[in-house]
């Protein structure tokens, strides 16, 4: 986790993005458990021999009225989290996570799953995409100096 959020504070253009030395791991975490209570979020892990080799988490978000005003009805899961070490990418773990996520969305009722990706991540928006998504909305910004 602390070697991709380097990854991410080094491709981030406006750097602020928190550099590994800066970054709490644990509290990231915790933070991340706890909302596993609050938000009925699953979190999938694949491991070796008891050494995890990455995890995915995602959840199942309700449909508020604000959400029903210009959109109809649906279930969709939202994959929250998708982190596999570094030593063990393209080894189909992140693939197989995905998979599994989606499994467990169709049999909750969902007709769609939805990521976010950071725009610097080029690899990472690679692979969702030979996983079969699809750009659906982009969100800009602009630095004012």
């Amino acid at each position: 986790m602390v070697s991709l959020q380097q990854h991410i504070a080094d491709i981030d253009p406006l750097k602020r993005n928190r550099q590994a030395v800066d970054f709490d791991a644990a509290l990231y975490v915790e933070t991340l458990l706890k909302r596993v209570e609050r938000e009925n979020v699953v979190i999938l892990v694949a491991s070796e021999e008891d050494i995890p080799m990455g995890f995915i988490a995602g959840t199942i978000p309700e449909q508020d009225e604000n959400d029903l005003l210009d959109h109809y009805p649906t279930r969709e899961g939202t994959i929250l989290e998708l982190i596999v070490s570094t030593e063990q990418r393209g080894k189909s773990i992140g693939r197989q996570l995905m998979e599994e996520l989606e499994n467990h969305f169709r049999q909750h009722g969902c007709g769609s799953v939805r990521v976010g990706c950071f725009a610097p991540n080029t690899g990472a928006h690679g692979f969702y995409e030979k996983c079969g998504y699809d750009d659906r909305y982009i969100e800009m910004l602009k630095k004012l100096d």
